[in-house]
């Protein structure tokens, strides 16, 4: 197991890892360095999920954009992300959508309803029951308010129905298989853990970019709702890789040091609870009609629009960020305020 503070030490960790451990393999046409075996990240600090690392040239703004998509259950790319990245839409099967965006497949997992019941093979492709849609993060909110201790919360991003075959039965090609697979929370010590499994990770463009950021925000606004406190984040990767063109790039990450970017304040968290999910979830909608407006210049970035949530709070402070750079406003957040300053 690599055991590192923070995201930018787990950047300059797992680069030396790839660089010490690493082999090299063709896939799909390009060559990559990968590490030849599952690993497994601990982060004890999951709310210092930023990268400061100059050289790394960070989008500070992406990941709030691609986690309130999440939360919020959506996958066009014109809503949020494609707007801080155009190089998104590249990896859309349509030119407007991501097939295997994690919102959708988290807040509105759909399928057959009924339990399976086969006793004959025979009988495999004989379907009956009704098709439901299940909010994932709804299911485990409310199992951990069932049984705090649960081993059941978790969330499946694999879809088979939609990831296997077309609907015509063909192995199905698309520019958009999802990566991460699974998330499980759960109560260690009083605190909320996470565990992410995810099948393929690219260290510059999906672990260090969005991935941790992303499901460590999810981590925090859960523990929120329950009312408990964050625990440490997991990230199961079972091939951590880079790609020969940036292979260098990597090579610069290794030879820097772990001791140099220690958590400030390892004791920082937010302190605001939700009231429940209906609570977070009228929060993030007023958070994406802000976002909206904000954008198109309807809402003038000098308003004070305040949700009485020093999380939420924080969330809305970086798109007015975006709009406005030289805002002088500060986070509640001291890892945001050293992101931004």
């Amino acid at each position: 197991m690599y055991k590192f503070e923070n995201l930018d030490q787990t950047l300059i960790g797992m680069s030396q890892a790839i660089i010490k451990e690493g082999s090299w393999r063709d896939v799909r046409g390009f060559s990559c360095l990968e590490i030849p075996h599952p690993v497994m990240i601990e982060i004890s600090n999951p709310a210092d999920r930023y990268i400061t690392i100059k050289k790394r040239k960070w989008n500070k703004f992406l990941p709030f954009a691609e986690s309130l998509w999440m939360a919020l259950g959506m996958n066009d790319l014109d809503s949020l992300p494609g707007r801080y990245v155009k190089s998104l839409y590249n990896f859309s099967d349509n030119g407007r959508t991501w097939r295997a965006g994690y919102g959708p497949r988290i807040r509105a997992f759909n399928g057959i309803a009924t339990d399976y019941d086969i006793s004959d093979p025979a009988h495999r492709n004989v379907y009956s029951g009704y098709v439901n849609r299940v909010d994932q993060l709804k299911y485990v909110v409310e199992s951990l308010k069932r049984d705090i201790n649960t081993r059941q919360a978790m969330i499946s991003i694999g879809d088979p129905v939609k990831d296997c075959f077309t609907e015509k039965g063909v192995l199905k090609e698309t520019k958009d298989f999802p990566c991460s697979r699974e998330l499980q929370f759960m109560m260690v010590d009083g605190k909320l853990n996470l565990t992410l499994y995810i099948r393929s990770n690219d260290i510059l463009w999906g672990l260090s970019a969005v991935n941790i950021t992303n499901f460590t925000i999810m981590q925090e606004y859960v523990a929120r709702i329950i009312g408990v406190p964050v625990g440490k984040y997991y990230h199961v990767a079972n091939n951590l890789h880079v790609y020969k063109d940036h292979f260098k790039t990597v090579e610069d990450f290794s030879t820097m040091s772990l001791d140099q970017y220690s958590s400030r304040d390892v004791s920082f968290q937010y302190e605001d609870n939700f009231d429940d999910l209906i609570d977070f979830e009228l929060m993030i909608r007023r958070l994406f009609d802000m976002e909206k407006r904000l954008y198109s210049g309807e809402c003038s970035p000098e308003d004070d629009i305040l949700f009485g949530n020093d999380m939420l709070d924080d969330w809305y402070l970086v798109f007015r960020k975006f709009k406005d750079p030289q805002l002088h406003k500060t986070f509640h957040s001291p890892y945001l305020n050293l992101l931004f300053s």
